[in-house]
């Protein structure tokens, strides 16, 4: 009997070892999926708030480079760069109005849309720009340029449109004086199209051709250089931003030519866009 008794006693034994080692084993599972969906959860978190941080950082408008102001950047005489004769609301600019730097109280605003990248830009600058510098520095007209980038797909994959409208905003911003010289300068150094667009070394070399220090500090942000707002890209937002705006406005293409914000088609004669000007100030009755 006492070995029947034994007997029972290891089937016992040995039962209450396999409930405590499943209890075990289900233990641990339990636990290993509560780790397991608590990672998940923590990832999920992660994920939604890199996701929202950067939907969060594409809707912001980027820094604006000073001395652009509605995306674009003023000349009156003296080559000096001011603000619009008609301030867009709710924006504000400490460059000197028009008025202050010798524009007639009739002076008209010649606005240029343009890309960098465009032949028939080039062409405009070639065959209008002694007319306009003309105009300007008689106060009659307040020249006002706003680059966007349209024909990236032109530049052999390096986004030169962009790149050279970012570029022009550094310089304008830490340097303006150099802006009437700048963008006949970029003209002269325009890739053709289905090349490979200039490099930032080619760039910066025209910056340097007309007198721009490299070095020296951005107005919008102090502690990066022209050379570091070239090679980063520094004002690729505002670029992206006020090209969407010029395409949002109705600009079809470039260049594009606005009198006191009407479009005209005179962009390849200088003679009839002088008259058109000259309508626009009231100075020609024709």
């Amino acid at each position: 009997m006492a070995k029947d008794n034994s007997a029972e006693q290891r089937r016992n034994r040995a039962r209450e070892n396999a409930r405590q080692i499943a209890a075990a084993q289900a233990k641990k599972e339990k636990t290993a999926k509560t780790i397991l969906w608590s990672g998940i959860a923590v990832v999920v978190v992660v994920v939604a708030a890199v996701v929202g941080v950067l939907i969060y950082q594409q809707a912001q408008p980027g820094t604006t480079p000073a001395n652009f102001v509605a995306g674009g950047v003023s000349l009156a005489k003296g080559d000096t760069v001011v603000q619009p004769k008609t301030m867009p609301e709710g924006e504000t600019s400490d460059l000197p109005t028009p008025a202050e730097a010798g524009a007639k109280e009739n002076a008209a605003t010649v606005t240029v849309y343009l890309d960098f990248q465009c032949p028939g830009c080039r062409s405009f600058e070639e065959a209008n720009s002694e007319t306009l510098n003309k105009l300007v520095e008689e106060g009659t007209i307040i020249l006002e340029y706003k680059p966007i980038a349209i024909l990236d797909r032109f530049s052999g994959g390096n986004e030169y449109s962009t790149r050279s409208a970012n570029f022009a905003a550094c310089v304008i911003d830490s340097q303006p004086e150099v802006t009437a010289d700048l963008i006949p300068a970029l003209f002269a150094q325009q890739p053709a199209e289905g090349t490979e667009g200039r490099s930032d070394e080619e760039l910066l070399q025209v910056a340097k051709d007309v007198g721009v220090d490299t070095s020296a500090p951005l107005t919008a942000d102090p502690e990066m250089t022209v050379e570091q707002c070239v090679t980063e890209q520094a004002f690729k937002k505002h670029v992206e931003t006020t090209t969407q705006e010029a395409l949002d406005s109705g600009v079809e293409a470039t260049p594009w030519v606005l009198i006191n914000g009407e479009h005209t088609e005179q962009t390849g004669d200088p003679q009839a866009l002088t008259v058109e000007i000259l309508k626009a100030t009231g100075e020609f009755k024709g």
